[in-house]
C-alpha cells in the first residue's frame, strides 16, 4: 500500500499502488477502435483500483466503482485504451437533474518520467485529460437534442429556430440559429455536439479548460450491467501530451456513474499514477 498525505484535508489517504499497463502493438488501425475488436484479446488486462474522490467538495459519499479493467493497444500513431466497469444502469443525461455515465484518462504534459501531482496537475505543470461521456455519444449517434426533446411540455413564446408554428418562416439554417446562441456565437466547445470525447487541460483543481477536439475518439457499449468503452488518442498531440512508441508514460483514470448522481467532482479516481509501457509499432504497419 502507498500512503498519500493530503495537506488540504489534514488526513492521510491510503491508496493501492498500481501495476503497469502494457500497450500491445497491433497491426490494425486503432484510431476508431471498437470495444469488440478481435485484437483486444491479445492485450493484457490490468485491474486498476479507484476510490471516491476525497479532495474537493462536493465529494461522493461512497466508492461506487472500486476498480476498472484497463487494456491498451497502439498502431504506432494512435493509442487506444479499453475500459470495462460495472454499472447497473445506462445513464445518458438529458433533462435537468440527470447525469451522464463517463470515464476519463489523464496524462502528464511536460514529462513522461516525472509526472505532476495526480490531482489534476499543478501550476506550470499541466495534465491532458480525455473525458468520454455517454451523453456525447448519444448526441453523436442520434443528434443533439432540442429544447422540446428535453422538455416536451415547455411553453415558449419565441425560442431561436424552434417555433410552435413555423408559419411562413420556413426552416432556419444552422448559421442563423447560432447567432442567437451565445455559447455557439463565442465558440464555446461545450455548446456543440461532440465526437464522444472532451479534451481538457488543467493545472490543478478548478482550472479545467475544454479544448477544441480532433485528436481523439471514443465509443462505448453498455450491456449486462457493465460499460465497455474505448478512448483512442494520437500519440503525439500537438500542444498537449506526447507519447512515444516504444516508450513509457503515466496515466490517471476516473469513472462516473451518472444514474447514481455522480457528476463533476463526484467521481471515483485513481490516487496514484499508473505506469504505461508502450510497444514499438508493429513491423509493416501502414499508419
Amino acid at each position: 500500500m502507498r500512503t498519500l498525505k493530503c495537506a488540504l484535508l489534514a488526513v492521510c489517504v491510503t491508496a493501492p499502488a498500481q501495476a503497469e499497463i502494457h500497450a500491445r502493438a497491433v497491426a490494425a488501425d486503432v484510431s476508431r477502435a471498437e470495444p469488440a475488436a478481435a485484437w483486444w484479446t491479445t492485450a493484457p488486462v490490468e485491474t486498476v483500483s479507484l476510490m471516491a474522490q476525497p479532495m474537493v467538495t462536493p465529494r461522493p459519499k461512497e466508492t461506487l466503482t472500486p476498480h476498472v479493467a484497463v487494456q491498451a493497444a497502439t498502431d504506432g500513431k494512435w493509442i487506444a485504451f479499453r475500459f470495462h466497469w460495472s454499472d447497473p444502469e445506462k445513464s445518458e443525461a438529458g433533462r435537468l437533474g440527470e447525469f451522464s455515465d463517463g470515464c476519463a484518462m489523464m496524462f502528464p504534459v511536460l514529462s513522461n518520467d516525472a509526472p505532476p501531482p495526480i490531482f489534476m496537475g499543478a501550476k506550470d505543470n499541466p495534465v491532458h485529460i480525455f473525458h468520454w461521456r455517454a451523453q456525447y455519444q448519444r448526441d453523436r449517434d442520434h443528434g443533439k437534442p432540442t429544447i422540446r426533446d428535453l422538455y416536451p411540455n415547455v411553453s415558449i413564446d419565441i425560442y431561436p429556430g424552434e417555433f410552435a408554428d413555423q408559419g411562413s418562416i420556413g426552416v432556419i439554417p444552422p448559421e442563423k440559429r447560432e447567432q442567437f446562441s451565445p455559447g455557439m456565437a463565442e465558440g464555446n466547445p461545450q455548446s456543440y455536439a461532440k465526437t464522444g470525447v472532451d479534451e481538457i487541460y488543467a493545472e490543478g483543481f478548478s482550472t479545467s479548460q475544454v479544448q477544441a477536439g480532433g485528436g481523439s475518439w471514443g465509443m462505448g457499449v453498455w450491456e449486462n450491467g457493465a460499460w465497455t468503452v474505448v478512448i483512442a488518442r494520437e500519440l503525439k498531440r500537438e500542444g498537449g501530451s506526447v507519447l512515444t512508441a516504444p516508450g513509457k508514460t503515466f496515466a490517471g483514470f476516473a469513472v462516473w456513474q451518472g444514474g447514481s448522481g455522480e457528476v463533476g467532482s463526484r467521481k471515483d479516481v485513481t490516487m496514484v499514477w499508473t505506469p504505461v509501457v508502450i510497444d514499438a509499432a508493429p513491423l509493416g504497419a501502414s499508419r
